[in-house]
């Protein structure tokens, strides 16, 4: 039985996965990280901790959808007590995803903006595009609830990565976004990105290809966020048993990367 720590069991998030470990054959939770207690998941009945030096015991994995400064603790502690990860948290820039693959060197890590099936068979799909449609403007459209506290969101991000993999190219060098004002003609080969947030919006994407003549649009809507959950859940179960690395969604699903 794969013993779970719960990072951020408390918030919207952590509900989702405690629900969906509830009826989960080979998980159980058995701890949690919060900085309070007031909102646990009803039945929640394990150690809930504001730090992870505070358990008891170590969990086999930590599932993590919490904000950076949060996640390099638990990655801290995670390779002290040689416990795996599944990094869902987004919001990381290119020094910190640096460092995320240097403890990706003393354990197992499965780091993804998006832990649902859909967009990561989209991010394929996505890839696969860009490369055959090389003179498309590419660009990408998400929405979330009014409490997201980054933009573009992880999972926009991880979408024009893939689109810029289909190209050979670098997203940060080709990257274009928050358009406002006097912005001149598109340059040619940038991917452009737009956020709304708004309401409950649980999470919306759409990678747009846009050529003369033709629109190709390729969109995931997320209407749960169980869907995440199970993702995750599937994710670590895979986990169990690899050495340490760093690996993706990509790998869990045994999608093809060419």
């Amino acid at each position: 039985m794969l013993k779970v720590g719960i990072v951020g069991i408390g918030g919207r998030m952590g509900h989702a996965l405690w629900e969906c470990c509830l009826g989960l054959d080979g998980a159980k939770v058995v701890c949690g990280i919060d900085k309070s207690t007031d909102t646990l998941p009803s039945g929640c009945n394990v150690e809930v901790v504001d730090t992870p030096s505070k358990l008891s015991q170590a969990p086999d994995v930590f599932i993590d959808f919490s904000r950076p400064d949060c996640s390099f603790g638990i990655l801290e502690y995670a390779a002290k007590n040689n416990c795996k990860v599944i990094l869902g948290t987004t919001g990381f820039d290119y020094d910190q995803k640096d460092k995320i693959k240097e403890y990706s060197k003393k354990i197992p890590i499965v780091f993804a903006a998006n832990f649902s099936v859909g967009v990561n068979i989209l991010c394929n799909l996505v890839k696969k595009a860009s490369k055959i449609m090389a003179d498309a403007d590419i660009e990408i459209v998400e929405a979330h609830h009014r409490y997201k506290v980054d933009a573009p969101s992880g999972t926009a991000l991880a979408i024009g990565e893939a689109a810029a993999e289909g190209r050979n190219v670098n997203l940060k060098d080709v990257m274009v976004s928050g358009r406002d004002g006097i912005t001149g003609e598109r340059i040619y080969g940038s991917i452009g990105f737009s956020s709304i947030r708004g309401g409950d919006i649980v999470g919306e994407h759409t990678a747009m290809f846009c050529s003369e003549g033709e629109r190709l649009e390729l969109s995931h809507i997320a209407t749960s966020r169980q869907n995440f959950a199970r993702g995750a859940f599937r994710a670590a179960l895979w986990l169990e048993d690899k050495k340490p690395g760093l690996y993706d969604m990509t790998e869990v699903l045994g999608l093809d990367k060419d």
